[in-house]
């Protein structure tokens, strides 16, 4: 099992300030010294007013809220139900996180009856988000996160990947003052620029990443945009030796690129991104259930009606859900936008005040078709 340093596992221990957390470094001259722990400010917002610990690893141990969260035993973890892709909400005047945005986002996706969110996935736009920036939102999302919490640790270099995944591995407090580590499972892309790897180079990447750690972990294929994809031999060799490997997750074109991940390792999870117009084709086909992105996401109780009905028998029900969910996100395809911006833009319908902000490279959606966008809300 991977273990931070003493110096390194950080955990919220007091705030007046609940739309601030973030993940600081720990600097000397702020440290207020004790026998095993320190308190120390934060350092990402000068003016914030919470306050960290860095505690020893004697007392960085499983709760009992972990326990029932199934983390405790990596081996037996399975995602139950929809997920759904955060998007990052970015202030416009600075491209700052926009942290009591996101904190309303998610009571929006809570109170509509999704459990499981992908914090810095690609929704996250995470390739535009420093590394510091991506543990502020991982720690943001598990205090105000009640359900399950997947951390995307996904980067060119292994090291930052390694480092990531320390982060998410460490403790954090939660709203309610519990105490859980800051993912309770991960997801890991194969590396991306160096495009055409052979399987090896991906197998060596994965391993030298996912060996670090016991926490319950799903590898994540999206080649249109790494240039690699993890194979099905390759998911095979790598599933034999992490036993905490608990999964895929497929953002594919055709239902046949993910089904076949299914068919290779049944019984490790597959879940379907990226064509979410197939959501209940894939619960049919026996995938496991459905990454929801940015504009589908905006519907989030239909995403859970079409995976509820399905496992209750109620096949029109679920039919019709999808059926409405499909012509949404139609509305993207029909405006040529793409998802994120899209999403965005919807959100900002739902969520009020959600800032519709991305960062370079994406363009953010024009007043005049963000309003044509919503104006295809399925009320």
């Amino acid at each position: 099992m991977f273990l931070a340093s003493p110096n390194s596992i950080s955990t919220v221990v007091q705030s007046d300030n609940t739309r601030a957390i973030a993940f600081h470094q720990l600097v000397p001259n702020l440290v207020e010294k004790q026998p095993t722990r320190h308190i120390r400010r934060c350092t990402l917002h000068p003016n914030c007013a919470v306050r960290f610990r860095s505690v020893s690893r004697s007392s960085c141990q499983m709760t009992d809220s972990q326990a029932s969260n199934k983390t405790s035993s990596p081996n037996s973890f399975a995602m139950e139900g929809p997920m759904v892709a955060l998007l990052m909400p970015f202030k416009p005047s600075n491209f700052e996180i926009d942290d009591a945005s996101f904190i309303k986002y998610l009571k929006y996706l809570w109170s509509a009856g999704i459990k499981n969110v992908v914090v810095n996935g690609s929704t996250g736009e995470f390739p535009s988000m420093t590394l510091a920036e991506r543990k502020h939102a991982a720690e943001l999302c598990r205090t105000h996160w009640p359900g399950t919490v997947v951390v995307g640790i996904s980067s060119t270099a292994v090291a930052d990947c390694i480092e990531l995944l320390e982060h998410a591995s460490t403790q954090a407090t939660t709203a309610n003052n519990g105490q859980r580590t800051v993912a309770d499972a991960v997801l890991l892309l194969p590396p991306y620029y160096f495009a055409s790897v052979p399987d090896q180079g991906i197998e060596n990447f994965i391993l030298a990443v996912l060996q670090k750690t016991q926490l319950p972990s799903y590898l994540y294929n999206y080649s249109v945009h790494t240039g690699n994809l993890v194979s099905t031999e390759s998911y095979k060799k790598v599933a034999e030796r992490l036993p905490n490997l608990r999964g895929v997750k497929c953002t594919v074109t055709a239902m046949t690129d993910a089904t076949r991940y299914k068919e290779a390792v049944p019984h490790l999870q597959a879940y379907l991104g990226g064509i979410e117009a197939q959501a209940l084709e894939g619960l049919q086909k026996g995938l496991d259930g459905v990454i929801a992105g940015g504009m589908s996401a905006v519907l989030p109780q239909l995403v859970t009606k079409v995976d509820a009905s399905f496992r209750k028998g109620e096949l029109k029900q679920a039919q019709a859900a999808q059926a409405t969910l499909n012509k949404w996100v139609s509305t993207r395809d029909d405006l040529k936008l793409m998802d994120v911006g899209a999403g965005k833009a919807a959100m900002s319908k739902v969520v009020p005040g959600f800032p519709t902000a991305v960062r370079p490279p994406l363009v953010e959606v024009s007043a005049e078709l963000q309003k044509k966008l919503v104006s295809q809300y399925p009320e």
